[in-house]
């Protein structure tokens, strides 16, 4: 690979980066996929027994169909699918692999630095690995990343603690224990829930007064709200976390005053940062508030000439905005912009 230029190289291996490099492929571009994990690396996180809330039509790629038993997939059931699409496809995907720069060797050839994890290097097409030590050169790139390695920190004394989690996997070791969930969207509201019906002591903080309309799936918010009527869930809203001790949790509501609550977890929902500084070292100009990338929303070509963003991170902080439903048909905005570059028809 050191002495072959590829087309392109695309960086995040989840939905939107396997659907592009269908895409892609399919169109005669050479390219290679890197993904510093396994398929679906961002996926591979989400909670053990989480089902989607989408259907599985709308998650389908490439019209490849996503059949279980239900209507909507679980996080297995989709991981599954996604391998299966890559291997179908014969996409040349190689996995546990990071870029770690993107450099401009020429006006028109991009030099992508690699460094392998520290498990094997697997490359779905059965290919060698490539060499971390020799760059892989490219005429383009496409950045489809996303910021679930990034968690947002409550900033607050104690937030570094062994009892914050910022990861929920399953709701075993929580069971019998008292649990603050901090946060007011889909993923705080649903995670209060699938506690309380576990068995856990479950307080929810949230810093607005009321749960917005939009920004709550519809079935969760009259179930959420009952609980807090019933004080099945201890409801804090209008609070913000102040400081995490052993076994305390204080809060400062939005009258001045302050609460106290007996606490053995704290698991904030903040939303994830997306990648903000390996963009601007490669010379991406991001808005400062949203960090959302600039780039073109017709092709999503970046502010730098032949690199482009794609899936969730187009938007930035609002990724709520961009999920696999609307990003799996980001190679298609790709696509004539990259012709023009590599100047095929």
């Amino acid at each position: 690979m050191p002495d072959q230029i590829l087309d392109c190289v695309i960086i995040g291996g989840g939905p939107a980066g396997i659907a592009i490099a269908e895409t892609l492929t399919r169109a005669g571009i050479s390219l290679r996929v890197f993904e510093k994990g396994p398929i679906g690396h961002h996926i591979a996180q989400y909670p053990t027994f989480m089902r989607f809330f989408s259907t599985n039509e709308n998650l389908e790629i490439a019209n490849f169909p996503l059949i279980n038993t239900e209507d909507k997939p679980t996080r297995q059931d989709y991981l599954i699918y996604l391998n299966k699409f890559a291997k179908y496809h014969k996409l040349p995907i190689s996995t546990y692999t990071e870029v770690t720069g993107i450099s401009r060797r020429s006006d028109d050839i991009f030099e992508v630095a690699l460094a392998h994890s520290n498990a094997r290097p697997h490359d779905l097409m059965m290919c060698p690995p490539p060499d971390p030590t020799a760059p892989v050169l490219a005429r383009t790139v496409v950045i489809a990343v996303g910021a679930w390695d990034s968690p947002r920190r409550l900033g607050v004394p104690g937030d570094d603690l062994p009892k914050v989690h910022y990861r929920f996997f399953e709701s075993h070791e929580y069971v019998g224990k008292k649990v603050l969930v901090v946060g007011g969207r889909n993923s705080a509201v649903d995670l209060s829930l699938t506690l309380w019906r576990a068995g856990a002591e479950v307080s929810l903080s949230y810093r607005r007064r009321e749960f917005a309309g939009k920004g709550l799936k519809y079935w969760l918010k009259p179930d959420i709200e009952n609980r807090l009527k019933n004080n099945e869930i201890a409801g804090y809203l209008g609070s913000n976390v102040e400081r995490i001790d052993r076994e305390t949790v204080t809060l400062r509501i939005d009258d001045g005053t302050t609460v106290t609550i007996a606490n053995d977890f704290v698991i904030p929902c903040l939303g994830y940062d997306p990648p903000t500084q390996f963009l601007k070292n490669l010379g991406i100009s991001v808005e400062p508030e949203s960090n959302k990338p600039v780039h073109n929303p017709a092709n999503l070509e970046s502010n730098i000439p032949g690199v482009f963003i794609a899936g969730v991170i187009t938007q930035g902080n609002i990724s709520g905005n961009v999920f696999i439903e609307n990003s799996r048909h980001h190679g298609e905005l790709i696509l004539p912009r990259l012709r023009e570059i590599l100047k095929i028809s």
